[in-house]
């Protein structure tokens, strides 16, 4: 359990990391691209859509960037080399808790295997039969 748990610490730290390197990419976008105060001529609602849309393209530019960053895409592969590693030991570690589990159960005594369903007896009516159909060719319409 120690094990599965400093994993998961590793991944979550990568995760982390990674956030706080693009946040710092955005950050500095922000500053790079401090935009004046709006005219009077654009419209409230055309200033709101503008100021969305620098954030959107600002908020992807830092993405970008930061993938583009090989100290940055280094990062990533190695956030998800821990990925990797901690699904790995989680899957080792539910495995055997399920071998010591059904171990466990195979070691208290010999268990009946179920027993098969009955054959259908006299008390179940025969499913109803269907009518025939007509040939395809006959020109009776259904």
């Amino acid at each position: 359990m120690d094990e599965t748990k400093r994993a998961w610490g590793e991944v979550g730290e990568g995760f982390a990391k990674l956030g706080r390197i693009i946040s710092e990419r955005y950050r500095q976008l922000g500053e790079e691209r401090a935009s004046g105060p709006s005219t009077s001529e654009e419209s409230g609602a055309a200033d709101a859509i503008r100021r969305a849309t620098d954030e959107l393209d600002r908020a992807f530019t830092s993405l970008g960037d930061t993938l583009r960053d090989d100290e940055a895409r280094e990062h990533v592969r190695d956030t998800g080399r821990k990925l990797s590693d901690a699904l790995k030991v989680t899957f080792a570690e539910v495995s055997e808790e399920v071998r010591r589990a059904v171990g466990s159960r195979g070691s208290a005594g010999p268990s009946e295997p179920p027993s098969p369903a009955p054959p259908p007896g006299p008390s179940e009516p025969p499913p109803p039969a269907r009518p025939p159909e007509p040939p395809a060719d006959s020109g009776i319409s259904a």
